[in-house]
């Protein structure tokens, strides 16, 4: 494979690659603002632990939640992994059951 072509790959692989993440990131962004308008609880899962929490504020690097247990809680959007908890996806994203 001659370098020019080895270049255009990985350029190509960096944009898909970036673009999947930038799904996964709106995805993550809906469960949260979901969280916030309803008032439904979140279990956060960030560097190996579970926080639960109902989101409060949402912020550029960071997001408030609030919890019985541990009253207001901040955490880095960066060292989020995922969340569980029940709701609702945008109504583009619903299956059918």
């Amino acid at each position: 494979m001659q370098p020019i072509a080895k270049i255009a790959a990985f350029c190509l692989a960096s944009c898909l690659s970036a673009s999947a993440a930038w799904a996964v990131d709106d995805t993550l962004m809906n469960a949260l603002e979901s969280s916030k308008a309803s008032g439904r609880g979140l279990t956060f899962y960030a560097n190996g632990q579970a926080i639960p929490g109902v989101v409060v504020a949402i912020e550029d690097r960071y997001l408030v939640a609030r919890s019985q247990a541990q009253g207001t809680i901040i955490i880095r959007l960066d060292r989020i992994d995922g969340v569980a908890g029940f709701i609702n996806p945008p109504a583009g994203e619903r299956k059918p059951q």
